[in-house]
């Protein structure tokens, strides 16, 4: 909630490069509950070795496919109560702002640039992912997976 707020008060301030970054930041938190919410839930001992293995690094990506990977699976299953767009809100979601944030936070010639309305976009965006994200973990803290 503090990246959100942060990146509310960016925008409203007219620097909208500022909030995607903190609104990026704030979505890999989210992120992260949500893969260690699933690491917690696993069953299978070889599953939980790998994601384990993968959340002690630091690269996101490898973390990413696999985390969307399994939640396609138990997607699939048809579970009650994990949501029907789980794969697309938590990591499809999590993957667009993750680019955008660090297409701006790596340095480069040219300053970065993102529109308000851009920003603001995202900014309605987040609710949904955030709102999906902990129907997710709410799951993955009462059923194995």
């Amino acid at each position: 909630m503090a990246y959100l707020a942060e990146s509310l008060n960016n925008l409203r301030h007219g620097t909208p490069v500022a909030s995607t970054v903190m609104l990026g930041i704030g979505a890999e938190r989210v992120f992260v509950l949500v893969a260690e919410s699933l690491q917690r839930a696993l069953s299978d001992p070889t599953e939980k070795s790998d994601l384990s293995r993968l959340l002690s690094r630091y690269q996101m990506k490898p973390k990413l496919d696999w985390i969307h990977d399994k939640i396609q699976r138990i997607q699939e299953q048809r579970v009650v109560g994990f949501p029907d767009n789980a794969t697309l809100m938590v990591t499809a979601m999590y993957d667009l702002i993750r680019c955008q944030r660090n297409e701006l936070g790596h340095p480069r010639e040219t300053p970065p640039s993102v529109s308000k309305e851009d920003a603001f976009v995202n900014l309605q965006i987040f609710p949904r992912y955030y709102e999906t994200s902990e129907v997710v973990r709410g799951f993955l803290s009462t059923n194995s997976v």
